[in-house]
């Protein structure tokens, strides 16, 4: 039977190997994925009152553990390709929220049918191993 870490040690090679392949057809770094899917993940529970809204760059630091200044510069790389835009809060004036724009949103799916074809490539029974030992 195969250990855990030795099937993520291969599931990390496999999708490692196919963002690298991809990276340059997608114009998408596995980084800007991870950001935009941050700035999507809780997009639709970012409503208050009047004031809808995505994320603000605090919640980007948080889900991904990053730091501010990281953060802060990835956000206006994303924003400069246009793939996110920042709007004024309405209930903070120190604060921007941060929104996926069409490109963005685009962009993001493509990254997400990227794992698809690395669940599509793994062998049956590292499927079958992955299903038993990962909860």
């Amino acid at each position: 039977m195969i250990s855990t870490a030795t099937l993520l040690q291969a599931l990390h090679r496999l999708a490692h190997r196919t963002w690298r392949d991809r990276a340059a057809e997608l114009a998408l770094s596995f980084s800007e994925f991870e950001y935009l899917a941050a700035v999507q993940a809780e997009a639709a529970t970012q409503y208050s009152g009047e004031d809808v809204h995505g994320q603000h760059l605090h919640n980007v630091v948080d889900r991904l553990g990053v730091s501010k200044a990281s953060a802060s510069a990835m956000v206006s790389k994303l924003e400069a390709r246009g793939l996110i835009t920042r709007i004024a809060c309405q209930m903070d004036a120190r604060a921007q929220h941060i929104i996926l724009t069409e490109a963005g949103a685009d962009l993001l799916a493509q990254g997400e049918a990227l794992y698809e074809t690395i669940a599509e490539a793994l062998p049956a029974d590292m499927k079958a191993q992955a299903q038993a030992t990962i909860p």
